[in-house]
């Protein structure tokens, strides 16, 4: 969606990040099922002449520059959630089930004109590209992007694949980059990712071995 708002910028929707493009998915080849984790931000954009023309042959150039819209009362434009997972049946196209990712910032939650409403998960959450096994599919999270966001930690998580359900989680030492890999070692296997910090490093978790 692109919204046109004349010299203060056009609001683009989703944002310059995408929505699921760097995130990217996982499908169920026996299932025929996509699951998928979604951002839904938005981005202002402004066409502008470059100051520095340096060789360049364009009168115009696009970014985003200048401040973010809010809302009434300094909440936000756009209704929740900010961010979710989908599953998607790809054999007839229909959502088999939509979870909002994480129940948002509370700053939102908490603003003085939502008091005394029972509001659901609002999301917000980035999440990592993610696994599918035969019962489970797992993924990261970290908080998500601007003032408004959730930050509770980063986690890698596990979600039942049928129904969406979160079944387990395991906290992280940093925020999560790209998508998770599985592999097997000496009749374990094992989960790994790479996590931010002053050195990226890559983590590596051991699943539980069969009844244990």
């Amino acid at each position: 969606m692109v919204a046109s708002s004349g010299n203060q910028g056009t609001i683009q929707r989703p944002s310059l990040g995408g929505a699921t493009n760097w995130i990217g998915g996982a499908v169920d080849p026996e299932t025929g099922i996509l699951y998928v984790p979604s951002q839904d931000g938005f981005t202002v954009t402004h066409f502008f002449t470059p100051q520095d023309r340096n060789g360049e042959t364009v009168r115009y150039t696009h970014g985003a520059r200048g401040g973010r819209p809010q809302g009434p009362r300094g909440l936000p434009i756009f209704k929740p959630p900010y961010s979710r997972i989908t599953a998607i049946n790809l054999n007839h196209g229909d959502h088999q089930w939509m979870k909002p990712a994480g129940i948002g910032s509370e700053k939102i939650r908490n603003h003085p004109a939502l008091a005394g409403l029972d509001l659901p998960p609002l999301g917000g959450e980035r999440r990592g590209g993610p696994i599918v096994t035969r019962t489970l599919m797992i993924c990261s999270k970290s908080p998500g992007y601007g003032p408004d966001a959730a930050d509770d930690g980063a986690w890698l998580l596990a979600y039942d694949k049928a129904t969406g359900a979160e079944v387990g989680k395991v906290p992280l030492p940093g925020n999560p980059i790209g998508t998770p890999m599985t592999y097997m070692l000496d009749g374990r296997q094992y989960i790994a990712l790479t996590v931010s910090g002053r050195i990226p490093k890559l983590v590596a978790y051991a699943l539980p071995r069969e009844g244990r």
